[in-house]
């Protein structure tokens, strides 16, 4: 099978998705020509380089250059098009987007199957999408079949959007195994210490994890919370802080070769999230082995099976989280039972193996 990749933005999640769907199939990616993701004005990282180090050499590259308001998009579409024709893919997929001219190439390539994953059904507390939600539902309307990452957001979808709900089907998230790349097995974990990473965000319920820490501080001695991660203005939260202990924070963009050392010194990942679809931080947390205590939000707990991969709680429940960290940090065999059953996972279920069939599976289906 041809399948073509049309990428706008969730780059580690489709170079693991490309590289397991071209042992069977022949791949072409097409990414836009940005490196948002990967690099900083600090950490800077070209994405030719970035792709030479993590996408094997089976799947042709081909970038979409130029901003979206270059006038000099006219003729790279014109390009871009042949290429995909000569191409001649059986299925097109496209994470969902907000840039018009990967929407423009799948209705201008109108007779080929389209599938398109939707990561969030609905925008998340905060945010908003603008332009983005007049594309989607272009996508939507062109669609063939939608992936989702959980049934809960198959149930949402369907009764948000009850028109195109008969076209939704659900494959696993996989673990981010990408960043092994970059491991440094030397780092040891460092007991009694919580991570929080990823993205500030309002929904994320940060506020809630710094009220439940200072309970668990009280009660795991020398315990330590590492929140890692930009976004909104971190400010309320530093003052929230104060000058409290048991707390390291990295408020800025955390480059890919130093993902992994801040999972490795974490005992245990914790999610404190008020509302959410799913987490591509769970996936990476499995990729280092490491346990996770979240909340009952989303399609997440579908993927953290309570008492053997991790704590489930309510969500927005201070008290609820603290006890589910504290139960955690005490419990070293608790921990390596964990961990265990983590890797189970990892190399089952949600491997890019196991992913890339049920896709593959998506594509076939009528």
């Amino acid at each position: 099978m041809k399948v073509l990749l049309l990428l706008d933005w969730q780059l580690y999640y489709i170079i693991q998705l490309a590289n397991a769907l071209s042992q069977e199939h022949n791949v072409l990616l097409v990414t836009r020509d940005h490196n948002f993701e990967i690099s900083s004005p600090d950490h800077p990282v070209s994405l030719a380089d970035f792709l030479g180090q993590t996408l094997s050499d089976k799947i042709t590259v081909d970038r979409l250059h130029f901003r979206r308001r270059s006038f000099r998009n006219l003729a790279e579409l014109r390009r871009l098009n042949k290429v995909i024709k000569s191409f001649n893919p059986d299925v097109i997929h496209i994470q969902d987007t907000a840039d018009w001219r990967i929407v423009l190439l799948s209705v201008l390539n109108h007779r080929r199957k389209v599938v398109v994953t939707v990561h969030d059904v609905h925008n998340h507390e905060g945010e908003s999408r603008g332009l983005q939600a007049f594309l989607w539902y272009c996508l939507m309307r062109k669609a063939k079949s939608i992936i989702v990452h959980g049934e809960f957001l198959k149930k949402q979808f369907a009764e948000a959007y009850p028109r195109y709900g008969n076209k939704v089907q659900v494959v696993p998230h996989g673990v981010y195994t990408i960043y092994r790349t970059w491991d440094d097995p030397t780092v040891q974990e460092e007991q009694g210490t919580a991570l929080f990473f990823g993205r500030i965000s309002q929904y994320k319920g940060i506020d809630i994890l710094i009220k439940s820490w200072k309970c668990v501080v009280a009660r795991v001695p020398g315990s330590k919370l590492i929140i890692a991660g930009r976004g909104q203005d971190f400010t309320p939260y530093a003052r929230m802080i104060g000058d409290a202990k048991g707390f390291e924070v990295h408020n800025r963009f955390i480059p890919h070769t130093e993902v992994p050392r801040f999972f490795r010194r974490a005992s245990v990942v914790v999610l404190p999230y008020i509302e959410a679809s799913q987490s591509g931080v769970v996936a990476l947390a499995y990729a280092f082995g490491k346990p996770v205590v979240v909340t009952n939000v989303g399609s997440i707990p579908e993927v953290v099976e309570h008492g053997k991969t991790g704590l489930v709680v309510p969500p927005g429940d201070p008290y609820a989280l603290a006890e589910a960290l504290v139960t955690v940090l005490n419990a070293v065999e608790l921990r390596w039972a964990m961990a265990k059953n983590i890797s189970q996972e990892a190399e089952g279920e949600l491997s890019w193996d196991s992913v890339a069939r049920i896709t593959t599976q998506v594509y076939s289906s009528e």
